[in-house]
């Protein structure tokens, strides 16, 4: 006899109803210290973006899961060598304190010439009326490369 009887345990059911993505197309330079800016919002819902300071704004408390990457080069025009260094992103609670959350970098070192790809994931919790941000942590500028089309893209879910 057929029977449409579940077996086992479930677990909550859940709406990811608060995401934003978004990415950037240009090859702009980034200094030292200061926000990657991104310049297209794909999508939002309930997490907005701010393009003019790279703030992501987290209306509603919950546990998050952000996955970015960036195409770059270092664009240290003072080194006439062009010596090689690591590239590095942070990502950071920025209002209402600054919180260090994760850290990623090429894995090679890169030359003004090479383009490598920063990669980096985190899984946050947060409260209301939190601004997170993506930070050029190299002790070089970076600029962007795009990659065929994109040169960098991030993407923020809530899990929870």
């Amino acid at each position: 006899m057929w029977s449409n009887r579940a077996y086992g345990p479930t677990g909550p059911s859940s709406i990811l109803d608060s995401y934003a993505m978004v990415h950037d197309e240009t090859d702009t330079t980034v200094a030292k210290q200061q926000p990657v800016l991104f310049q297209t919002t794909n999508l939002s819902n309930k997490i907005s973006y701010n393009p003019a300071t790279g703030d992501f704004s987290i209306p509603e408390k919950g546990i998050y899961i952000i996955h970015w990457w960036i195409n770059a080069r270092h664009s240290d025009k003072s080194d006439n060598s062009c010596e090689s260094k690591a590239l590095g992103i942070e990502f950071h609670q920025f209002w209402p304190n600054d919180v260090l959350i994760a850290h990623s970098f090429t894995h090679n070192k890169l030359t003004c010439c090479d383009t490598g790809t920063i990669n980096g994931n985190a899984i946050f919790e947060a409260l209301p009326g939190t601004s997170y941000r993506l930070i050029n942590t190299s002790d070089v500028d970076i600029k962007l490369v795009p990659n065929d089309l994109y040169s960098g893209c991030v993407s923020i879910t809530k899990i929870s």
